[in-house]
């Protein structure tokens, strides 16, 4: 080991003369002043003592058994090793307790003060020291203190405040203190010395006093039998020592919260204004640190538990305020204020809540010109307090703004802060938005020059409170850009503190997310070099904000940001690469075709290691990239008909064995991308096929995330079709219906479309109505369906897959088709027809085929839905009319039929105010025509009788079950919708003569009454 000052050798050479026996006292006292003048002058000392065995154990001997003076001397040794814990540690493992009782009991003035420093030093350990804990109380060392305290030792004050700091430490982590300090008589003791001893010393004393006090309230008696509340507001007063000022205000705070004779006690003795002027006197003594926080809030806490809360002292502050007789009273009010609106925390408020909206307008009002300068400065104070109180700023609007103009107002120049006084004045008396109260581009150019030679903190404030007005006015932008503030908000991303950067760069993106002229202006300005440095170097906020920027900032390919930001993948810093391929994604998503599959140009790497990197060992960086890439090819539809994307897909599917869960949903996600394709790159699909069973696999996931992306994979993979006959439906059926009922929009809208393409093709067999009704797909899809709240994306996919499920086959045995739950739950109808009246004529296609099956089971409950949805009868009546397909057409006139049957007034407004009353008529009566002429026209036999409506309330009713006539479906419903109108408006009698239906209607019956007349005799010969 180096020891070039020769530290090491001295020590080593001290410790051998501490060890010799022969060693004399005098050659051992002179080794132990060498070795602690060792120890207080040279950094290197203490790891040379450390690192040496024998150092303490010698040290720790001779304080038991050396001579006097060796022992003052070894005991000052050990107290100096303290400084470091780890020696200190050291020292109170070696067994240095005893012999320093040992020494502060003897009757040497020197060995006292020797042993009582080492004492202090060695209890410093803090609440965590748990092995000191342990020894301390072992060793009874706190009876021992507060023994010696009470006899009084020769040495007097200064061993008084060493012993009572050692208790001050020790009283937080020593086993049984509380209890030993009690039956040693510890409170008398304190009371005593409260009144002699000097200032170090009562500052500790208020200290154990006031811990004591909320261990055992009844101690709080003592003190007050004791009369020590007056001493304790004595030392409240300016002439004491800070330390002591805050702890004796934290012994009366203890008081009054513990002891209602106590709050009425200090009243009594003047308290209130003592405390008072306590929580005002770091503003008004210019103090700073702890103790001057500490004296200011344990004053105030102790005024709220006299008062009885605080938002009682905040409210009786703002009344005085009324009545205050002069400036100087009412700064110091202010500032009493300022104090209680510092502390005012959850428990105040649940307590009773203070109005912030009245203490503010209170605190406005003291604006005054004709005031002292003093009472708008506390007057500032206090709105500061204010507005950085968490609880209270909430209720505020504009709070965060105020909040920064109040922060410039304390540290700007005379004229500017009058400016910003005006601008708070008016924010606060709601006489517009942060614009028009810092006056609009005037304001802004003002923000903008306190960007350049200000403090750190002024900078912080004026980008802030630019980044506000950006975020909320788009004025503020190109007054910005105008008054010259592009330059200093990149010049503050390389040079301003952390939050300033984070604040520039939204202002920059907000900028360039506004206009393409103000972009170009930022992108001039050098932005992206700077940007890129705070994605490598910044917060981890900063980071993220630089990606967001970038990614506005940037709208063309640039080849040399591209590589730069490359180099940052592979490098190491950033340390986390998620928002470096943030701004990737980004770039790569509008760079051209060609550089990205031509080798070795700068996009070509990027995207070759954005794949190579989801090998990488770190999660993060797995997940990031399997994501980037997905938003990539998700953009881009040339990349995924391209040999990059196959290459991909080889990469993502080797990551979905992998048992994190991050990593296997954004893999799931960017194969959903790939998949997108799949139609037009065979290549992929090729590759693709192997990954419908890892996806089965992981649809079932117990985590929602990783089910619905590998679901989402699923239904575009399906797409090929292939892959779609190669799938069992039950076990891709029952966990999509899951994903329905619990995922995203975006997840249950690829679950209903992975439902509708694998069944698209297929017939609808018992087993898959089984597995569906089980799983209660068809209600899961409904409820989607209402969810979706006209999203054309989710509610097409619903109603594809509701159309395909009510193609399935009729009841078998105990299996009900899978509409059949529509019937039973006619609740849930409403969704489906809801979506008719503003959807597609595809979609309203679908939702009329789905609602037409339920004509024979719920007429009324399905007329109602249908008459009672705004725009539905015209909308169906349009479909009716215009679709070449015949079970739309024939559905179309069922649920109007149903309508007519719950109101039939309804349905013929509806359709003369739509003017569709005539065409649909014309369309009746050539569906009609073209069912007599075309017979193929008809609906084959198995969808005859699906598409019905019982003529009457329920089958059977008037005897009529055994008639050809109970059930009407097929084309016949046409001549039942015709009939409707014919009977309920006259206008409609007419257009059905002109427009042929009478021979039409004539024609039909003399061909029925002819099959009739054919089918009788046949029927009695067979009899």
């Amino acid at each position: 080991m180096e020891d070039p000052d020769g530290t090491l050798a001295s020590v080593a050479q001290c410790i051998e003369q501490l060890r010799r026996s022969s060693s004399s006292v005098q050659e051992k006292e002179y080794a132990l002043r060498q070795l602690r003048e060792l120890v207080e002058t040279r950094e290197n000392a203490f790891s040379a003592v450390g690192s040496h065995s024998q150092a303490v154990p010698v040290l720790v001997s001779l304080l038991r058994s050396g001579s006097q003076g060796v022992k003052i001397q070894a005991a000052t040794v050990l107290g100096s090793l303290c400084k470091e814990n780890e020696l200190r540690v050291k020292v109170l493992l070696g067994g240095c307790i005893p012999p320093l009782l040992g020494l502060l009991k003897s009757s040497s003035e020197e060995g006292q003060i020797a042993a009582a420093k080492t004492i202090y030093a060695v209890s410093q350990g803090g609440a965590k020291d748990h092995v000191g804990s342990k020894i301390f109380s072992t060793e009874g060392v706190v009876p021992v203190l507060w023994e010696l305290l009470r006899n009084g030792l020769k040495t007097g004050k200064l061993v008084d405040n060493l012993l009572t700091g050692a208790l001050k430490n020790l009283s937080s982590s020593t086993e049984g203190f509380w209890s030993a300090t009690i039956q040693a008589g510890g409170v008398d003791i304190l009371v005593k010395l409260l009144t002699t001893g000097q200032s170090d010393t009562q500052a500790n004393i208020c200290f154990l006093l006031a811990c004591m006090m909320m261990e055992d309230e009844s101690i709080c008696s003592k003190v007050l039998a004791a009369e020590a509340t007056k001493q304790l507001l004595k030392l409240l007063g300016p002439g004491n020592e800070a330390s002591v000022r805050a702890e004796a205000a934290g012994a009366l705070k203890s008081l009054s919260a513990q002891c209602k004779d106590a709050r009425q006690e200090i009243a009594k003795s003047n308290g209130i204004p003592a405390l008072i002027n306590a929580t005002i006197a770091p503003s008004k003594e210019f103090m700073q640190g702890e103790y001057a926080q500490a004296l200011q809030e344990h004053a105030m806490c102790a005024l709220a538990n006299i008062s009885g809360g605080l938002s009682f002292v905040i409210s009786s502050l703002g009344q005085s305020l009324e009545s205050c007789s002069s400036p100087a009273q009412t700064a110091d009010t202010l500032g009493a204020l300022a104090s209680a609106l510092m502390i005012y925390d959850s428990k105040a408020e649940s307590t009773r809540a203070s109005d912030p909206v009245v203490i503010e307008q209170t605190l406005v009002n003291q604006f005054n010109p004709h005031l002292p300068y003093l009472v708008q400065e506390r007057t500032i104070e206090a709105l500061a307090s204010l507005y950085g109180n968490a609880i209270l700023s909430v209720k505020l609007t504009n709070s965060e703004a105020k909040r920064l103009l109040v922060g410039l107002i304390t540290m700007a120049t005379n004229e500017v802060q009058d400016e910003l006084v005006r601008a708070l004045l008016a924010l606060c008396n709601n006489e517009g938005s942060l614009w028009r109260s810092l006056q609009g581009r005037e304001g802004v150019q003002l923000l903008i020059s306190l960007l350049g030679l200000s403090s750190e903190q002024q900078q912080e404030c004026a980008v802030a409170l630019l980044c506000l007005l950006s975020n909320e006015n788009d004025e503020s932008k190109w007054a910005i850009t105008a008054a010259g503030g592009i330059p200093p908000l990149v010049q503050i991303l390389e040079t301003g503190s952390a939050k300033a950067k984070e604040d520039s760069a939204t202002i920059l993106r907000n900028l360039c997310n506004h206009s393409e002229d103000i972009r170009a202006c930022v992108e001039s300005a050098d932005a992206v070099p700077a940007l890129l440095w705070l994605l490598k170097n910044g917060s981890l906020n900063g980071k993220e904000i630089a990606a967001k920027t970038l990614n506005h900032l940037i709208h063309k390919s640039d080849t040399a940001t591209i590589s730069q930001l490359t180099a940052l993948l592979t490098s190491d810093l950033p340390e986390s690469k998620v928002y470096v391929l943030d701004a990737l994604r980004s770039m790569l998503s509008v760079v051209h075709l060609s550089d990205v599959l031509r080798e070795g140009s700068a996009a070509n790497d990027a995207i070759e290691t954005m794949i190579k990197i989801l090998s990488s060992t770190k999660e993060e960086t797995q997940a990031k990239s399997a994501s980037a890439l997905a938003g990539i090819f998700e953009t881009r539809k040339d990349l995924r008909e391209s040999s990059i994307s196959v290459k991909t897909l080889w990469s993502v599917m080797k990551l979905l064995n992998v048992e994190s869960e991050n990593i296997l949903a954004e893999s799931s996600h960017c194969l959903a991308s790939i998949f997108l394709s799949i139609k037009e790159n065979r290549d992929v699909a090729a590759v693709a096929r192997d990954a419908l069973s890892p996806l089965i696999a992981l649809a079932n996931s117990s985590t929602l995330e990783v089910a619905e992306q590998a679901t989402c994979a699923l239904a575009n993979l399906i797409l090929d079709g292939e892959v779609s006959k190669k799938a069992i439906p039950n076990e891709i059926i029952v966990p999509a219906t899951r994903v329905l009922r619990e995922g995203t929009i975006s997840g249950k809208t690829h679950a209903a479309a992975v439902i509708a393409r694998l069944l698209h093709s297929r017939r609808i067999d018992n087993s898959i109505t089984d597995c569906v009704n089980h799983a209660g797909t068809v209600l899961a899809l409904v409820s989607f369906l209402e969810s979706a709240s006209g999203r054309s994306a989710a509610t097409s996919e619903a109603l594809a897959a509701l159309a395909v499920l009510s193609r399935s086959e009729g009841a078998s045995g105990h299996i009900k088709p899978a509409w059949a739950v529509l019937a039973e739950f006619p609740n849930h109808i409403s969704p489906i027809v809801s979506s008719i009246a503003d959807a597609t004529p595809l979609l309203q296609d679908k939702a009329i085929e789905i609602l037409s099956r339920l004509c024979r089971d719920q007429p009324f409950v399905l007329g109602n839905a249908v008459a009672s949805a705004s725009g539905c009868i015209p909308s169906v009546a349009r479909r009716a009319i215009d679709s070449t397909s015949p079970k739309v057409k024939i559905g179309g006139a069922a649920l109007l039929i149903c309508a007519a049957k719950v109101s039939h007034q309804r349905v013929v407004e509806d359709l003369n105010q739509s003017n569709s009353c005539n065409h649909l008529i014309q369309s009746l009566v050539t569906m009609l025509c073209s069912a007599d002429t075309s017979p193929s026209g008809n609906l084959v036999d198995d969808d005859r009788e699906v598409i019905s409506i019982y003529r009457h309330a329920k089958e059977g009713e008037s005897g009529e079950s055994h008639k050809a006539t109970a059930v009407i479906y097929d084309y016949n419903l046409a001549v039942w919708l015709l009939s409707v109108l014919a009977c309920h408006d006259e206008k409609s009698k007419i257009v059905i003569m002109e427009a042929g239906a009478v021979e039409v209607l004539t024609n039909r019956i003399s061909s029925c009454y002819l099959q009739y007349s054919q089918v009788k005799p046949l029927f009695f010969l067979l009899n």
